[in-house]
């Protein structure tokens, strides 16, 4: 991997597959849930903007402010009420939807409703936290703490990729200036790039004047708009924001929360200066290739790509994203994406040769296998290293010339014979520690397609395939 642009990361949120180069996206909503009808007519007004101005928008509310000045400040409905009216914002609107959790055992039931889970910036390098949240398998949003230097959010990512997991963005949020007061240091944005993951910027927290109210947190809504377009001129991909109805009588954050009826000029405005600055190279996320560093022959990733000479798949969260829709009689359904079909119909003509291997058995498979040119199919196995001897044999390759894309514990066994395996990021926890690489994309969502790019860039093959589109 060469850290291009298209070799970079890829953060999925809903519905949302943000890329570097493919447009500003954007974290908007009030700072707490104050009522289900004030989320909710926010959230509305999201959509509205998201429709008009085409810009891709998270809902965001936090269920619970655990981190309030006072003790009698307005926390929020709960958990699990939270949750819910977030579930039926995103029903309602097909907004994506994040909120922040503050301990560990919060992270598999947001995990279950969420899009995107966010980590506080105060407990940024809390590593029971960290590793819980990703966990979940979702994306996560990893604010830095108002207390740390950009670079030291690597140990955040750290914490957060031993898990297997590379679906993470990083917010830069301001940094403590004496007493009650935040400065941004637009150079954090840049910094924070070089880690290879999209990099946020907070603009309205980054307005905060921390514990200058009442007991309270004051701010200054007026510069929101400036460090917003401060921040998209030095690279950011993402911009956060809370925005309210009414912010002076918010029940958190009103002061540098911006008035929801200004929304829509200012993300219209920022994906405009968005659209002028060049987008620079993003390096390879650290965590994503360091198990593919060497292996004890001290052979190096491109090395072993290219000796892939046939790649099988698993089926079922592989080419899938693992849900299955059984109908009446043998009738069994099954989701796959255009682009891995693509993938391999590319890597099939270039030589790379391909094989699916699955526990279960349908007609489906066998039709898709069909239309992207695969021969080798092998349904209803439950033992695959039978069917892995088999391939060896009868295509007369050695073990450091297979790969493999599997996403169960099944797949184990097979991992520990050949030269790469493969895995995606909702794979279980033994699955990913097997693994030698975690695709950042999901299972059946361009994980295959991702693979099938590495290999055949590793080989010199990709050049050769995209000019013939372009003769």
């Amino acid at each position: 991997m060469n850290g291009s642009p298209s070799d970079a990361w890829c953060v999925d949120v809903g519905n949302y597959s943000f890329t570097p180069g493919g447009g500003l996206f954007f974290i908007v909503g009030p700072c707490v849930i104050e009522s289900e009808q004030l989320a909710m007519d926010v959230a509305k007004e999201v959509a509205r903007v998201r429709d008009v101005t085409r810009a891709p928008i998270v809902f965001k509310s936090s269920f619970d402010k655990a981190n309030r000045t006072s003790i009698t400040s307005f926390r929020g409905p709960g958990l699990e009420k939270g949750l819910e009216i977030l579930v039926r914002i995103r029903e309602a609107t097909g907004l994506p939807v994040t909120s922040d959790i503050h301990t560990p055992d919060q992270a598999s039931v947001a995990g279950e409703a969420l899009d995107l889970i966010q980590i506080p910036a105060f407990l940024s390098r809390q590593t029971d936290l960290l590793v819980a949240a990703a966990g979940t398998g979702k994306a996560l949003n990893v604010k830095k703490g108002q207390f740390m230097s950009p670079d030291d959010m690597v140990h955040a990512i750290g914490k957060v990729s031993s898990t297997g997991s590379h679906n993470i963005m990083i917010t830069e949020r301001g940094s403590g200036f004496g007493y009650q007061d935040l400065v941004v240091d637009m150079r954090s944005i840049v910094r924070m790039k070089r880690f290879g993951y999209p990099v946020v910027f907070d603009a309205t927290h980054s307005a905060q004047l921390p514990g200058r109210g009442d007991g309270c947190s004051g701010g200054d809504r007026s510069l929101v708009a400036h460090l917003a377009r401060a921040a998209v001129g030095a690279g950011a991909d993402g911009i956060f924001m809370e925005a309210h109805p009414d912010p002076e009588n918010a029940l958190c954050d009103g002061p540098n929360s911006i008035v929801l009826s200004d929304l829509e000029s200012l993300v219209t405005n920022l994906r405009e200066i968005y659209g002028l600055v060049p987008r620079e190279e993003t390096a390879t996320p650290p965590g994503a290739t360091a198990s593919l560093e060497t292996r004890p022959s001290g052979s190096t990733l491109d090395e072993r790509l290219k000796k892939i000479r046939l790649l099988i798949f698993d089926v079922d969260g592989a080419l899938t994203d693992g849900s299955i829709t059984l109908g009446p009689g043998d009738l069994e359904l099954k989701s796959f994406h255009v682009r891995d079909g693509h993938g391999i119909k590319l890597a099939k003509r270039f030589g790379l040769e391909m094989a699916l291997v699955t526990g279960r058995s349908s007609d489906v498979v066998n039709k898709r296998a069909a239309e992207v040119g695969i021969s080798l199919v092998y349904q209803g196995i439950k033992d695959k290293k039978p069917i892995l001897e088999e391939l060896k044999e009868a295509l007369h390759l050695e073990p450091d010339q297979i790969a493999m894309l599997g996403d169960d514990v099944v797949d184990i066994p097979v991992f520990k014979r050949i030269g790469l395996a493969f895995t995606v990021p909702e794979a279980p926890i033994e699955v990913r520690g097997s693994a030698d690489y975690v695709t950042r994309r999901p299972g059946g969502r361009g994980a295959a397609r991702e693979i099938v790019e590495m290999i055949m860039k590793a080989q010199g093959k990709w050049d050769l395939a995209m000019a013939r589109y372009y003769e």
